[in-house]
């Protein structure tokens, strides 16, 4: 399915998740988090991508850093009450 969708790292806001999700960080990457922040903001389609780079980050990680490292992205957005988030009530 995938294939039909595109990598979906393969967009600005997919390459920083990617980023700043790497296992290999030793600490978050703040300024990395708040430019996807910013990213998000400020295109229509920075919501959605996001929430496919989060997603696929997520989906069968057994890397508990990595993992981690999303959870971070994740909640720094929600408490920055971006529009990515007021849109997942309606999947």
């Amino acid at each position: 399915m995938e294939f039909l969708l595109g990598n979906p790292y393969s967009t600005p806001v997919g390459q920083c998740i990617e980023r700043a999700t790497d296992g290999g960080l030793q600490s978050e990457d703040w300024t990395l988090n708040m430019e996807i922040c910013d990213i998000i903001n400020e295109t229509d389609e920075g919501p959605k991508d996001a929430m496919r780079a989060l997603k696929k980050r997520l989906s069968g990680n057994k890397n508990y850093r990595e993992v981690m490292l999303v959870l971070t992205v994740g909640c720094s957005c929600v408490q920055l009450d971006l529009k990515a988030y007021v849109a997942i009530p309606q999947r």
